[in-house]
């Protein structure tokens, strides 16, 4: 079993990226399209059990976890949503020729959707970014219709030390990238602390596994099941219904 590092204290990293660390996220984000946004939106939709509806992607930064999304089906409207404007072009680049997604300029702490807008709400690797998690997440649920779900994964502060070693100290724009993320990140009885406080029902927070389904899944598909687990033993989920 790996001993895992738990920074005690977080400390937040700056609300927006930089132009600079946008470009490198973007690059380690389509390197990685397989590994990250296919498993993501797996889970996502058997989850949710979704066929048609509206769903947001807070925080969407170069837009690929939009773009896998809309892909999926038609009967899905898409909406990416960001603070960063270098963030909100690279993601109508790389969703060019979609025609069931968009993207909007929106904080996280006022959305610009009425209540109940949503179907599925869903927020990858950003969570950590919010300056308050609290105004976020109240936002996050008020555009989320009654019924609705809310689905976030985010890095873990908690995560086992060999993946955060590979970062320390770090170097390059990458590795400072991982490492400020994770110790900007929640542990995941952080994370349910935060959720119990809101009027949601079905609260699931975990670090995900690579079943034998999955395992047979994804080599079928190319996607390396070592690199995938750790993927998955870096981040939790947290996925909530609205009540």
């Amino acid at each position: 079993m790996n001993k895992k590092v738990i920074f005690k204290k977080r400390i937040p990293e700056p609300k927006e990226m930089g132009k600079e660390e946008m470009k490198v996220f973007e690059k380690m984000s389509s390197d990685n399209y397989q590994r990250w946004m296919i498993p993501l939106v797996d889970d996502v939709l058997e989850r949710t059990n979704i066929k048609k509806g509206a769903i947001a992607d807070i925080g969407c930064g170069p837009g690929l976890l939009s773009k896998e999304l809309a892909s999926r089906s038609v009967e899905f409207r898409v909406t990416g949503v960001d603070i960063s404007s270098v963030a909100l072009d690279m993601a109508r680049k790389n969703c060019k020729g979609l025609s069931n997604v968009l993207f909007r300029y929106g904080n996280v702490n006022k959305l610009p959707f009425q209540d109940g807008t949503f179907d599925i709400v869903v927020c990858k690797d950003g969570f950590h970014h919010f300056p308050s998690p609290v105004r976020a997440l109240r936002e996050m649920l008020r555009v989320v219709k009654g019924g609705g779900i809310l689905y976030i994964q985010d890095m873990r502060r908690d995560l086992p030390s060999y993946l955060l070693k590979r970062s320390v100290p770090p170097q390059n724009t990458l590795q400072k990238l991982q490492y400020y993320s994770t110790r900007a990140s929640y542990t995941k009885d952080e994370i349910k602390c935060l959720l119990r406080a809101f009027p949601l029902q079905h609260i699931t927070v975990k670090t995900r596994i690579i079943s034998s389904v999955l395992k047979q899944k994804y080599v079928k598909k190319g996607i390396n099941l070592m690199r995938l687990k750790e993927s998955f033993q870096a981040r939790y989920i947290a996925v909530a219904q609205k009540r």
